[in-house]
């Protein structure tokens, strides 16, 4: 890893420990209310479509969680022609009430992949909430994070930083709200 990689890693991380201790203090709430998401449904087989990626899901109860099983697939025609491949990817599930307010998460980070594989990238999601609500006044949403590129550009890098000119970032997540 370069030392531009190690600060944006390591920025990256400081914004998420700074974002993670004002939930926990009580200066903000995690927020998906801009995300779409469906009613959690035991069982029952259901599809979330975002701007790339597509969700298909079942929820299921657990003793002490939600769980939400299924796969994710890009969304090839909504990326540049050259995208072949799938270099740094994230999936989060989002356990929300009907306000959109966070109350569990949980995430997934992948190792890369071509795109073709990314047809049917497979997921368990835990969502384990402090306080147990209905069933009723609950759904689920997604997020990613997403860094697409070629594998000639991969290559060309040779471990070095890839050409931005194919570099496609896609990604979508709860905010943080005061």
């Amino acid at each position: 890893m370069n030392r531009s990689s190690a600060l944006r890693q390591g920025s990256r991380g400081l914004l998420a420990i700074l974002a993670v201790v004002c939930v926990v203090a009580g200066c903000a709430e995690l927020t998906a209310r801009h995300l779409d998401s469906r009613h959690w449904n035991p069982q029952a087989r259901q599809t979330l479509d975002m701007r790339h990626w597509r969700f298909d899901f079942i929820s299921v109860p657990t003793r002490d969680s939600y769980g939400v099983k299924g796969t994710a697939t890009a969304l090839a025609d909504t990326l540049p022609a050259w995208v072949d491949r799938v270099q740094e990817l994230t999936l989060t599930a989002y356990l929300r009430d009907a306000a959109g307010t966070v109350l569990a998460q949980d995430e997934k980070t992948y190792l890369p992949m071509s795109l073709a594989d990314a047809t049917a990238v497979s997921f368990d999601f835990f969502l384990a909430p402090k306080v147990k609500r209905p069933d009723t006044s609950l759904s689920v949403s997604f997020g990613y994070r997403t860094v697409f590129t070629s594998t000639a550009a991969v290559r060309a890098a040779a471990g070095g930083n890839l050409p931005s000119q194919f570099v496609f970032f896609a990604g979508e997540a709860a905010l943080v709200r005061e």
